[in-house]
């Protein structure tokens, strides 16, 4: 749940996710400092973690087989290795919101792939690594296609699924790596965020949130060009991913607008309101804490200072109502 505080506490938290941050950068380092060997680690303590520029700076020098059409999961990955490596703290918050973006994303491709094709996962199946898809899958000749209920993608021949133990473990095992490359990997990062002392609110800033959806055209930038030598803000095309259908690309980019449409949204015109309520709230109870004990009344669980109230006097010289009726 998100909590909305005043400007001033927002720097205060601010602060206090840096402190944490930092803490836990030096917490990583003293232990893996601790299982190497003692001639390394004046090194190892050094440089690291690294300093976020220089991992990004390093990226480029990767393979081009391990960023060149490979899926944007990939792209994940490569960035969660270089928060391994710097445990930034910004890179956190731009990969909770990627990983969450690509959850629904690729999600809501496959329950339309199940939906409109029949075809339950198929597509993750088929996109799993080859040592994998060859105890899953038999890829038919093209003039066996028309034998089989299912078509493969720009006349490639049909493919079957075989009835073996290995095919099912090969299944099992898909959905198990997909688990842990998706959801479990984008929640890791939120709970690591939360423990450290952050919000989601400290999430959907507007750096966090420009920084997420650059990264995701970068990369649909990067492949249409590579592939079709035509840039292109959305990247659509069979050179990535193994699919039925380009449908899949369509739906996925959909729901990621959703994601962002939904934030941008939320920050342009609720935000503010949100803060400016949580202030008001703030300083009417202040004004009550500080008014009401003065009046004896009780209000939003303030109850009344009876020292405060005003007593009754009373007079030796009066005279009392017994002695004028006596």
């Amino acid at each position: 749940m998100c909590r909305f505080r005043p400007s001033s506490e927002d720097s205060l938290s601010s602060n206090a996710n840096e402190v944490n941050a930092n803490h836990s950068a030096h917490q990583t380092k003293t232990i893996t400092s601790s299982l190497l060997p003692p001639s390394i680690q004046p090194l190892i303590s050094a440089i690291f973690p690294l300093p976020l520029p220089l991992a990004l700076t390093l990226l480029p020098f990767l393979p081009t087989s391990s960023y060149l059409n490979r899926g944007y999961t990939v792209w994940f990955h490569l960035f969660s290795l270089t928060y391994l490596l710097t445990r930034n703290s910004f890179l956190r918050k731009i990969l909770i919101l990627q990983g969450t973006g690509i959850c629904l994303g690729w999600y809501a491709a496959i329950v339309n792939e199940w939906y409109c094709d029949g075809m339950f996962c198929h597509t993750l199946y088929r996109n799993m690594p080859e040592g994998m898809i060859q105890y899953m899958i038999q890829q038919l000749p093209v003039d066996d296609a028309a034998t089989t209920t299912v078509i493969g993608a720009e006349g490639n021949g049909g493919y079957i699924f075989l009835d073996t133990h290995s095919a099912y473990a090969m299944i099992a095992l898909s959905h198990v790596l997909d688990t842990l490359g998706h959801p479990i990997l984008a929640y890791a990062f939120f709970r690591i965020h939360m423990s450290n002392g952050g919000t989601i609110r400290d999430i959907l800033t507007w750096p966090v949130v420009v920084s997420a959806w650059h990264i995701s055209r970068v990369w649909s930038l990067v492949h249409s060009y590579y592939n079709t030598g035509v840039f292109s803000l959305w990247y659509v095309g069979h050179d990535v991913y193994v699919l039925n259908n380009l449908d899949s690309y369509v739906v996925a980019y959909v729901w990621e607008g959703m994601l962002f449409g939904g934030v941008a949204f939320w920050k342009l015109f609720l935000e503010n309101d949100r803060t400016v309520d949580a202030t008001k709230t703030k300083k009417d109870e202040s004004w009550e804490k500080n008014l009401y004990p003065y009046y004896g009344m009780s209000s939003l669980g303030v109850k009344g200072d009876d020292d405060a109230k005003p007593n009754l006097v009373h007079s030796e010289s009066a005279s009392s109502t017994e002695s004028l009726v006596t």
